[in-house]
């Protein structure tokens, strides 16, 4: 019924440089930012290299604390999710 989705490297790679930009934008260092988000530097670094796939909650997370509004991540990192037509 459902499958797991990996997103292709381009997706990946794309969003890794947003956060990179957004962190950067924000003072943040990564050490700063893995405090925020309570995990390891290794992990912020795996996900800024594009290494790293994150969890719906982990993404959220970090969007918030770099404040990324979800629409401007599905342009920048060319997500097609094809939400806009479900909308009422």
């Amino acid at each position: 019924m459902f499958s797991k989705r990996t997103p292709p490297q381009e997706e990946r790679e794309r969003f890794a440089q947003l956060i990179h930009d957004a962190r950067k934008s924000q003072g943040m260092t990564q050490e700063m930012l893995a405090e925020c988000m309570n995990c390891s530097l290794r992990w912020i670094s795996r996900i800024e290299g594009g290494e790293s796939n994150l969890n719906w909650k982990d993404t959220i997370k970090l969007l918030v604390i770099l404040k990324l509004p979800p629409e401007e991540v599905l342009k920048v990192v060319e997500l097609d999710v094809s939400i806009l037509a479900c909308r009422k």
